[in-house]
């Protein structure tokens, strides 16, 4: 079965029905896949700051594990991962786009730490969803002028598995009786992909 094309609206709404533990969790997961993508642009380019961006994403986990980062904190972590983010026209690595929707997607969710605006997890699951766009026409030379490239990116194995991972998250999550220590590791290992991220990335 073809998994159908990402729909943030429909996610919105999804997201809107579960409380902010629920939401911050899933976009937390598709960050998960993401921060890969930055430690290969970082090993790519010699440039980066990876530890920032998982001290970032680090934050969420804390606090979904029971911890109260404070408004500084989170600020400061925000901080720090936003200046991680690489210039797209300061580097003509494959990875730098994928390296920026990491730390977007991470800082989107220290935001929501702060103001619980829903459309920061739904822009997190975008990230996550644009990054495999990308790269799938990268690397398998799609025409960008092709009309049938559209239907080829969302049958790409890449965003398939992604598309599939994002749906199989939400629906652990929309049926989990309480988001726990075991819970949420056994979601986080439920990633099997030998530490790699959605575009197969070490």
């Amino acid at each position: 079965m073809v998994m159908p094309v990402f729909n943030g609206s429909a996610l919105k709404e999804r997201l809107r029905k579960l409380d902010s533990k629920r939401q911050l969790a899933f976009g937390a997961l598709c960050c998960e896949r993401l921060l890969p993508n930055y430690s290969a642009f970082q090993q790519d380019v010699g440039w980066g700051d990876v530890a920032s961006v998982q001290k970032a994403l680090d934050c969420v986990w804390a606090y979904l594990d029971g911890q109260t980062p404070s408004p500084q904190e989170i600020k400061n972590a925000t901080a720090s991962c936003e200046s991680a983010a690489p210039n797209s026209d300061d580097f003509t690595s494959l990875y730098v786009t994928s390296a920026q929707d990491a730390c977007f997607a991470v800082c989107g969710l220290l935001d929501y730490l702060l103001e619980s605006d829903v459309d920061k997890i739904v822009q997190a699951a975008t990230y996550a969803t644009d990054s495999v766009d990308l790269y799938a026409q990268e690397i398998e030379s799609m025409a960008p002028n092709d009309p049938q490239l559209e239907q080829k990116i969302l049958t790409h194995r890449l965003m398939q598995r992604e598309l599939a991972k994002q749906e199989e998250d939400l629906k652990a999550i929309e049926l989990a009786s309480s988001l726990n220590q075991e819970f949420l590791a056994q979601r986080k290992a439920s990633w099997n992909n030998n530490g790699k991220s959605n575009l197969d990335l070490p």
